[in-house]
């Protein structure tokens, strides 16, 4: 859809989807988590068990800064309606699952619940919009 601005030219008219309540309640409790579980990461790491190569206390908690920092990314994609915000959230939760897996040889299970919110976001791919 077009308008015509002041001088005349077409300008493309941006569609908004309406995000629904439970969307908005979602996105801001994983914001919420995501800043505490990132305080967290470094209040505890002088008491993890990191094996012993000097740099697992360094590296542990760049990782998970970095997880923290790309779902952040991914909650904005799903916060603004955008199609690749869904997308990257799964894959997100996968690799935080796989950098506890092969540094700390551990297995949260509280970690899928990071799946059922992807499936939840899923539940509104339909409503969102496209990238340009």
């Amino acid at each position: 859809m077009y308008t015509k601005d002041e001088l005349g030219y077409k300008k493309r008219l941006k569609k908004r989807s309406k995000r629904p309540m439970g969307l908005t309640i979602v996105c801001a409790l994983v914001v919420l988590f995501g800043f505490i579980y990132l305080i967290e990461i470094y209040l505890n790491v002088p008491k993890m068990n990191l094996g012993e190569h000097p740099g697992m206390k360094t590296i542990y908690p760049a990782l998970n800064a970095l997880v923290i920092v790309f779902s952040f990314v991914s909650i904005s994609g799903v916060w603004s309606m955008e199609k690749w915000g869904p997308i990257t959230f799964p894959f997100i939760v996968l690799f935080k699952i796989l950098i506890d897996l092969l540094l700390l040889q551990k297995f949260n299970p509280w970690y899928l619940l990071g799946f059922v919110v992807a499936v939840y976001f899923f539940r509104f791919y339909k409503q969102m919009k496209h990238s340009e």
